[in-house]
């Protein structure tokens, strides 16, 4: 019969076996996007935290916020990383990236010269590439799809817990602290201008919320997209009485949004910021699909501006009112945490 210290020295050494014939996949994912777009991968690097060491190489400032997710965060506009679209590789010294079991890129050019390149650069590991969004005919959300496309390339998480954990509790909850929450956030722009309602929509809709909801504190978030409307809403600074932020920094944004009692917004990479930080929102989508775009959080409506802007406008009224009044009587027993 073996010792209480003999049985525990066999566990131990079985244990380490383990971990030394399966350790932990090493995965390099390969995503150059925008905000929203980089942002869709936060529901697969929550599942896979503990699971997989993930290096993740993207764009600013989406890896910043994801950089607590992974080992990892590489940024694509630094040195060496043009070698994997070149048509001549050369070998690197020392290259950006960290030796892996496995590389999983998103691509949205002709994937061929990425495949040769990589497997250039990464002969010792598996290789999958994926476009870099779903096909519109299949009706999938972008964060579903990202989770499908890493599971098909041998991670362990399951695509559709990842996604359902996102729409359950905010993922980002954790990014700043617990304040209270008051007044309304403006965010009347996108990166593509057809994705957004008119200027004037937006200072008609800030107008209407002055006079009616009795919430003076109201902020106009402007990111760098939306540089050319700073003049506009500057100019009409007193007619809609809103405080304008133009392109703050990734701390003062996160105070800023989590400060909010309601965030309203088109389909932007702010929007789904917001949404993944769990506050309330009204996300206005305009040329865009919902199936594939709305963003992930536990409070959010969507409203398709699809109809003659009065309609809008009438819709939207309508959902801040449920917001707001909601928020009222959770906001009684509100006690911020220090």
């Amino acid at each position: 019969m073996l010792a209480s210290g003999d049985l525990k020295n066999r566990e131990s050494r079985s244990l380490h076996e383990r971990d030394r014939v399966n350790p932990k996949t090493r995965a390099l994912i390969l995503r150059s996007g925008a905000l929203g777009d980089t942002l869709m991968l936060l529901p697969s690097l929550v599942a896979l935290q503990g699971q997989a060491e993930i290096f993740l190489a993207g764009r600013r400032p989406g890896i910043e916020f994801l950089r607590p997710y992974v080992s990892g965060c590489l940024d694509y506009e630094g040195s060496g990383w043009h070698q994997l679209f070149t048509e001549t590789p050369e070998a690197l010294d020392r290259p950006p990236w960290p030796s892996v079991d496995l590389v999983a890129a998103f691509s949205a050019g002709p994937i061929n010269r990425l495949q040769h390149n990589l497997k250039f650069f990464f002969p010792m590991s598996e290789i999958h590439l994926f476009p870099v969004f779903p096909k519109p005919d299949l009706n999938l959300h972008v964060a579903l799809y990202l989770a499908q496309c890493l599971a098909k390339a041998g991670l362990p998480l399951i695509p559709e817990q990842a996604v359902e954990r996102a729409w359950q509790k905010p993922l980002l909850d954790h990014m700043g602290r617990k304040v209270k929450t008051r007044g309304v956030i403006f965010h009347p722009g996108s990166g593509s201008t057809q994705k957004n309602l008119t200027p004037e929509f937006w200072l008609n809709l800030m107008k209407t919320l002055r006079s009616i909801s009795g919430r003076p504190e109201a902020i106009l978030l402007l990111g760098p997209a939306e540089e050319t409307l700073l003049p506009y809403f500057k100019e009409r600074q007193k007619e809609h009485g809103a405080k304008i932020v133009f392109n703050p920094e990734k701390a003062a944004l996160i105070r800023i949004l989590k400060t909010a009692a309601l965030y309203i917004g088109h389909d932007s990479g702010i929007t789904h910021l917001a949404a993944l930080l769990g506050q309330p929102c009204i996300a206005l989508f305009k040329n865009s699909s919902v199936t594939q775009w709305h963003p992930l959080g536990p409070a959010v409506t969507v409203i398709e501006a699809h109809e003659p802007l009065d309609a809008v406008m009438a819709r939207t009224l309508r959902a801040v009112r449920s917001f707001l009044r909601e928020g009222s009587k959770t906001e009684k027993n509100f006690q911020p945490q220090t």
